[in-house]
């Protein structure tokens, strides 16, 4: 039985995912969480909706959230505290969310970069607007240091947008692709929502993530479980959340 068959209604939920590799939970880094209560209901709401585990990926932008591996494992470590003291059962480590900027090839050549899982995944941001430099000359590097680079939300670069070729020029380049589940439901905009959608019917995308910054991100990625596209990408096999 299907599951659209609208007698039995067995959609997939967020457990089935079950880590989030995307978030800005961590309080006080970038502009997600601004305090430790905040980022207490964030992680509620998580555990609450069927999510076991959260990789907390706060920016690391050189001129706007110059964020170093010190500071992020520290405030993991208060974060993991308050955890134990308000038991909560969720399990919440830490890496990044690499902007590609000028400083991101010394990071990775030095080892100030963060990388999460048993393959080593560093969760790298492309330029918004069009590179002004050699975005796989970077990517290379991240490679041939031992990581497994995973783009962040490739649905929402403007000059990615509608043009499949680039997207299967980073995959040929053995770049993973994560998306984020808002994305699906059009929270960033139509554009965004359709590139998604050709991302997911393309086979493309290998992790989902909520890039919630707020509450309420959390809150609006409810309404993704009946959304067809989810229901394919959950159902596809693809999906890697759950080795993570």
């Amino acid at each position: 039985m299907g599951l659209f068959n609208k007698s039995c209604r067995q959609y997939p939920d967020f457990s089935m995912i079950g880590t989030d590799l995307h978030s800005h939970i961590l309080p006080g880094m970038d502009d997600g969480s601004a305090s430790m209560a905040e980022s207490l209901g964030m992680i509620r709401e998580m555990e609450r909706i069927g999510y076991r585990k959260i990789i907390v990926t706060p920016h690391v932008i050189s001129d706007i959230y110059p964020n170093t591996r010190e500071k992020i494992l520290g405030q993991l470590y208060h974060l993991q505290e308050m955890l134990v003291l308000e038991d909560i059962q969720l399990t919440v480590e830490a890496s990044a969310e690499y902007n590609m900027d000028d400083r991101l090839a010394g990071r990775i050549r030095t080892g100030e970069v963060i990388p999460f899982g048993k393959d080593q995944y560093l969760l790298i941001e492309l330029p918004w607007q069009k590179p002004t430099f050699a975005v796989s000359e970077v990517l290379s590097q991240a490679k041939q240091s031992g990581y497994r680079v995973i783009i962040s939300h490739p649905e929402r670069y403007s000059w990615l947008i509608g043009k499949m070729k680039l997207y299967e020029e980073l995959k040929a380049q053995g770049m993973l692709f994560q998306i984020n589940l808002n994305s699906l439901t059009g929270v960033y905009g139509f554009p965004i929502k359709m590139a998604a959608n050709q991302l997911v019917d393309a086979g493309m995308i290998e992790f989902a993530g909520s890039d919630a910054h707020h509450l309420s991100h959390i809150q609006k990625m409810q309404n993704v479980l009946i959304n067809r596209h989810f229901i394919k990408l959950v159902e596809s096999g693809k999906l890697q959340n759950s080795v993570l």
